[in-house]
């Protein structure tokens, strides 16, 4: 069955800011223009205006206060050259047509949301930003082939609400970056959730693409008016060449098929931890072979007792007496407190209830002998949740409960329903976190080297970047997840003070001798913060061959 969703002209004219912040707050009148600005820019943004009005353009002048990144070190911060904010596809080709006619290079965001990675900003002065959040169309849902094709300015919280609403047995695969951060932008940088589903960019399809001289293209089969496979067979005829679309700079995507996941008859979250930091080696190659056999098909993350806390508690200035780094004992303390491992696994089995069941045995069964396994389903949960309600009534400390709070946020992510909750970890180092909780303001960069899924590779990248944290007076907030049944992911959060000087110096310097000394080790990132995308560790296509197949391809960098 497929439920055509028609466009809404309420969807259509409402307009989300990056920063939360009402457009009325920014009243253009008129787009104020220096005579200093370069004439093609002043002539571009004249046609912008006349396209998309003025209350969806904005001029070098106004463009900051807009898309302002809060609190990204001012060493990475770039001056764009002004913003639009197109509503649908047809502006995007005219937006990209002006661009080219004047020469103004842009910079695509799906929702802006790009936390510790850069934010909104483009990777250089100059670039204009194609802000796409006002495409927030979700096109259609079909049931009986589980897919949805959706828009870049559809959330996660939209879609899952949806499905919900209607009561349609797919589930969305789900990232902790938030409720309101874009499915399409998350996938075009290869980004990760929890599902079987969490690789993205491998279940996705059908790419509808806006090139750099206005041509618009579908990838896959989707070029064939009647194919009838384009929204469930990525690869078409020829080269597949939705990769090409991904952290790159040729093209802008305007609309994408996403894959759902039938709701499972059973869903069982599993956890562990372990004591010693070291142990982590054994997790992993316990691990693996769950993974390689298919026991385990969901992404699976592996985090450091500070990354838990983390999204508990900011740092215990009280309890060190506003000193840093973290104290050893209160870091044991709080592990203690909290009811955490050095290391904490969780993931989940879908299934039926005889597969799920028979997966947990399996599970138990391979970790024998170094940590029990935590089985839980959504009974168990709401049990626990009644038990942590009852034991803070009696102020009673039980870290049970937490451990309930830790799984039962995790179980939700499961599910496909975003949250806030894995979010507030940017806020560790703050001293005060502003009760209009939004990361615009949190201080965080995060680094994410990909590895083997071995034992001694964890062991030789921890070896490596343990000591910079240390040099840095910063601690390690780390997780390991599982993306592949062959590979991990590391995201390595270093987080500051904004307000604070000597940690954001801190903080930079620590980015740069990781970023380094991890590239230099042979763990590259699969992705990097966006002021970094002309370095060659992360952009390193080589130029004759993108010059050959998109000869403008220069002129956009598309995040």
């Amino acid at each position: 069955m497929t439920i055509p969703i028609p466009a809404s002209p309420s969807d259509q004219s409402a307009h989300t800011d990056i920063i939360d912040t009402p457009s009325q707050t920014f009243p253009l009148k008129s787009l104020q223009l220096s005579p200093s600005q370069p004439a093609p820019l002043c002539a571009a943004l004249q046609k912008w205006v006349e396209l998309l009005g003025t209350e969806n353009v904005d001029g070098p002048d106004t463009v900051l206060q807009r898309y302002y990144p809060g609190a990204l070190p001012k060493k990475y911060l770039t001056r764009p050259a002004g913003a639009v904010r197109p509503a649908n596809r047809d502006q995007v080709v005219a937006v990209v047509k002006i661009a080219r006619a004047y020469g103004i290079p842009l910079h695509a965001i799906s929702r802006g949301q790009n936390w510790g990675y850069g934010g909104p900003l483009p990777p250089r002065d100059g670039m204009a930003i194609v802000d796409l959040s006002r495409m927030n169309r979700i096109i259609e849902v079909n049931t009986e082939l589980a897919y949805a094709v959706i828009e870049p300015g559809v959330t996660q919280r939209q879609l899952f609400d949806y499905l919900r609403t209607h009561q349609i047995p797919l589930v969305p695969d789900a990232t902790g970056a938030g409720p309101e951060a874009s499915l399409v932008g998350n996938i075009l940088q290869r980004g990760f959730g929890h599902t079987p589903y969490g690789n993205r960019v491998l279940h996705a399809a059908n790419y509808e693409v806006v090139l750099p001289d206005g041509r618009v293209i579908e990838t896959g089969f989707g070029k064939y008016e009647n194919a009838k496979a384009k929204h469930v067979f990525p690869y078409g005829r020829g080269p597949w060449v939705d990769g090409l679309f991904t952290q790159s700079a040729l093209g802008i995507v305007t609309r994408m098929t996403i894959w759902l996941l039938p709701a499972p008859k059973a869903l069982i979250g599993f956890a562990l931890k372990v004591p010693e930091e070291h142990q982590i080696a054994q997790i992993v190659e316990r691990l693996r072979p769950l993974c390689l056999n298919g026991t385990v098909r969901s992404t699976v993350h592996i985090a450091n007792d500070l990354r838990v806390i983390s999204a508990k508690m900011s740092y215990p200035y009280s309890l060190t007496d506003g000193r840093t780094p973290l104290p050893d004992p209160v870091r044991k303390y709080l592990r203690r407190k909290f009811g955490v491992g050095a290391w904490n696994l969780m993931g989940g089995l879908y299934g039926s209830r005889g597969m799920t069941r028979q997966a947990a045995r399996e599970i138990r069964q391979a970790f024998h002998g170094l940590a029990p396994v935590f089985s839980f389903g959504r009974r168990l949960l709401s049990l626990g949740r009644r038990l942590a309600e009852v034991t803070e009534r009696l102020r009673i400390p039980m870290p049970l409960a937490e451990a309930v709070r830790s799984a039962d946020s995790v179980y939700r992510l499961l599910q496909g329903e975003p949250s806030d909750e894995h979010l507030k970890g940017v806020f560790w180092r703050h001293r005060l976190i502003p009760s209009d909780f939004h990361p615009r303001a949190a201080g965080a960069l995060w680094c994410s080297p990909v590895l083997p899924m071995r034992g001694e590779d964890v062991l030789a990248l921890l070896r490596i970047v343990g000591p910079i944290y240390e040099r840095h007076q910063l601690e390690p907030l780390i997780t390991f997840s599982a993306v592949t049944s062959r590979a991990l992911v590391g995201v390595f959060s270093i987080c500051y003070d904004p307000e604070d000087s000597i940690q954001v110096r801190q903080a930079e310097a620590c980015y740069e001798e990781l970023s380094s000394a991890i590239c230099r080790a042979g763990y590259y990132p699969y992705r990097g913060m966006i002021p970094h995308s002309s370095d060659p560790y992360f952009w390193d296509a080589p130029s004759e061959f993108l010059n050959t197949l998109f000869p403008a391809s220069a002129f956009y960098d598309t995040t």
